[in-house]
């Protein structure tokens, strides 16, 4: 069993946002103990952190990360094939946006005024 402190120190989580997954119910302790009620966290709660910030890295927002997590392993396939999709159309829109400014650049550079040289 692990505290916050050493889950914040392993996983480079700041507290803040381990008592946000905490507060959503994306990552609750173990058990608490001790009069302060203390949380702690066992190896296998310390696992599905490292699975939340993998699936963060890999651009997934909080509530696809929670659908999966709670998901049987057959529906979590299909919510992260879903979730890839949404980021390939966010790229595909990027990609967009990045060749329309790529020609207002080219634009702009046709356009200056030679006094501005």
């Amino acid at each position: 069993m692990k505290s916050v402190h050493e889950v914040c120190a392993i996983t480079h989580v700041t507290r803040k946002r381990l008592y946000y997954y905490d507060h959503i119910g994306l990552l609750k302790p173990t058990r608490r103990v001790g009069p302060q009620k203390t949380k702690m966290y066992n190896a296998k709660a310390i696992a599905r952190l490292e699975t939340i910030l993998k699936l963060q890295e890999a651009g997934l927002k909080i509530q696809e990360i929670h659908r999966i997590l709670d998901a049987a392993p057959p529906l979590q396939k299909h919510l992260l094939k879903e979730a890839a999709e949404r980021l390939y159309r966010e790229r595909d829109s990027l990609n967009i946006k990045i060749r329309h400014m790529e020609e207002l650049i080219a634009y702009a550079d046709h356009t200056e005024d030679p006094a501005d040289q």
